[in-house]
């Protein structure tokens, strides 16, 4: 941690509060996480806040390639000048979340591997980002605040379930790995954090016929999360179609219109958007 607090002083630089920048400087966490990750030589990987290159470094002699994004020129000034030595580690200098992630994969001809430390202010939008490219990716291992990763893992009929937890959870393989207190970071923030594993697989998603549909579904069911699932649905959900057959759909999928959507189970959502689907194809 010493040497890291010297290169910021040297260069001047101060944890800039509104891009979420706490550094992870814990050396057991960092190998925990690398641990993790089950890197091979012939992989490429994308580090999202590549801040004082902790993971950088570790990640370059596993892999064939590292693309490691950071906004912050300064920290990029100080990775090109004094931290990055491996050949194989590129620092691009650019919002992560107008990266391509499926042309980056498809100019490496391989699938991606995703780490990183999420910002809270972008751990939503990021997150279904990196979900709508999961056909681009194999795992992601990401650090969220604890609650965001409680959020993620969520299990129906709990408080913590809702969108992020559905779309997750019909996407990947989702775990929550590892704890990570608060002072393992600097500065020290004011909550704990988590690692939550993603494992991508074409096998894996439910049979969706229409994720835009399922979306929808999902989004509106969790729109007025104290209403019932019948009210919810008609003052939120927009597929152009009569709100009678929309009901009739939810009763013929076995789910009671007087349930709220955080009781329904991933199978329950992908039932009900198919059915949707089918009706709103005739």
């Amino acid at each position: 941690m010493a040497s890291s607090l010297t290169q910021l002083k040297n260069y001047k630089i101060r944890p800039k509060k509104k891009l979420g920048q706490n550094f992870l400087v814990d050396d057991k966490v960092l190998e925990e996480i690398i641990a993790l990750y089950d890197l091979k030589k012939d992989e490429v990987v994308v580090e999202i806040g590549a801040g004082l290159g902790a993971l950088t470094t570790r990640l370059a002699p596993r892999v064939r390639k590292v693309l490691a994004i950071e906004i912050d020129k300064a920290l990029v000034r100080l990775l090109n000048d004094e931290i990055v030595k491996d050949k194989n580690v590129e620092v691009i200098t650019q919002d992560v979340l107008l990266f391509d992630f499926p042309g980056v994969a498809k100019l490496h001809g391989s699938k991606l591997k995703v780490l990183g430390n999420i910002p809270y202010s972008i751990s939503a939008p990021l997150l279904f980002k990196l979900l709508e490219y999961k056909n681009s990716l194999s795992m992601a291992i990401l650090m969220f605040q604890k609650e965001v990763a409680d959020r993620i893992v969520a299990n129906p009929g709990t408080k913590d379930y809702g969108v992020l937890s559905v779309f997750s959870q019909i996407s990947a393989a989702v775990s929550k790995e590892l704890l990570i207190p608060r002072y393992s970071f600097y500065p020290q923030p004011k909550v704990d954090s988590a690692v939550v594993r993603f494992v991508f697989s074409e096998s894996f998603i439910m049979g969706i016929k229409d994720e835009r549909i399922f979306k929808s579904v999902v989004r509106a069911s969790f729109a007025q999360r104290r209403k019932t699932l019948k009210n919810t649905l008609k003052n939120t959900l927009n597929l152009g179609m009569l709100f009678s057959d929309v009901l009739n759909t939810v009763k013929a999928c076995g789910i009671d219109p007087g349930r709220r959507g955080e009781t329904l189970s991933l199978e329950e959502f992908r039932d009900l958007s198919n059915s949707l689907a089918e009706l709103q194809s005739y």
